[in-house]
C-alpha cells in the first residue's frame, strides 16, 4: 500500500510529499536479500523466489513495484574500487546556475556506471543539493592525472570555471557497508536513500 503524505522540510520549510510504503513480509524479505545474500547465478531470481516460497515471476513483479514506489531507487553492485585499477578517487562539488543544473547533469552522467557509457563508469552518486555548490559527484580514475583531465573535460563541456569546482579528493578510504532493517519504509520523492529503515 502507498500513501501519500505530506512533511514539513525542516530546512527551507517547503512541503515534500514522502510516500509512505506499507511492506508485507514477502517485500521485507525481498528487500533483505537484495541487500544482502543477492545470488550471483544464473537465474538469481528464480533462486530468490524459491528462498522466498514464491513464484520467479511474483519476484519479478514485486521488484518492479517497488522502483516505482521509490523503494528501491538503484539495484547494482557496489564495487571497492581500491581493488581494481582505479585508484585514485575525488569528490567533485560544483556551482552550477539553476538553469543550467539539467544540462550539466547530462554532461556528467556520460561518465557514469551506466553499461551503456560511451566513455566507461568513472562517475557515481551524481546528485544535486541546496547549497552553493548545488552539483555533487564522486569520480574515479586510474591515475591522478586521468582524474584531473576528465574533471577539466567535464568542467569545459559545461562551461564553468576552476572557481566553479570543490575537487576534495579520497586521502584515507573507509569502507562502511550499511544494511537497513526493512519495516515500514518512507522515501521523498528524489531522496538519496536506497532503503528506508524502520
Amino acid at each position: 500500500m502507498v500513501t501519500d503524505l505530506p512533511l514539513n522540510n525542516a530546512v527551507d520549510g517547503r512541503v515534500n510529499k514522502f510516500h509512505i510504503c506499507m511492506l508485507d513480509d514477502t517485500d521485507k524479505h525481498l528487500l533483505q536479500l537484495l541487500q544482502e545474500d543477492f545470488p550471483l547465478v544464473e537465474s538469481p531470481w528464480r533462486e530468490l523466489s524459491e528462498k522466498l516460497g514464491v513464484p520467479e515471476q511474483h519476484v519479478l513483479s514485486r521488484v518492479k513495484n517497488l522502483y516505482a514506489t521509490g523503494v528501491i531507487r538503484k539495484l547494482g553492485p557496489v564495487f571497492d574500487l581500491s581493488k581494481t585499477d582505479y585508484n585514485s578517487t575525488t569528490l567533485v562539488a560544483l556551482r552550477v546556475p539553476d538553469d543550467k543544473i539539467d544540462n550539466v547533469a547530462s554532461i556528467i552522467n556520460v561518465y557514469s556506471n551506466n553499461i551503456s557509457s560511451a566513455v566507461g563508469g568513472n562517475v557515481s552518486h551524481n546528485y544535486e543539493r541546496e547549497h552553493e555548490y548545488n552539483v555533487w559527484f564522486t569520480l574515479a580514475a586510474k591515475s591522478k592525472q586521468e582524474l584531473t583531465d576528465i574533471l577539466n573535460e567535464i568542467l569545459q563541456k559545461a562551461g564553468l570555471s576552476q572557481n566553479d569546482v570543490l575537487n576534495l579528493p579520497t586521502v584515507k578510504r573507509f569502507k562502511i557497508n550499511v544494511n537497513f532493517l526493512v519495516n515500514t519504509v518512507a522515501t521523498a520523492d528524489g531522496a538519496l536513500g536506497e532503503f528506508g529503515f524502520g
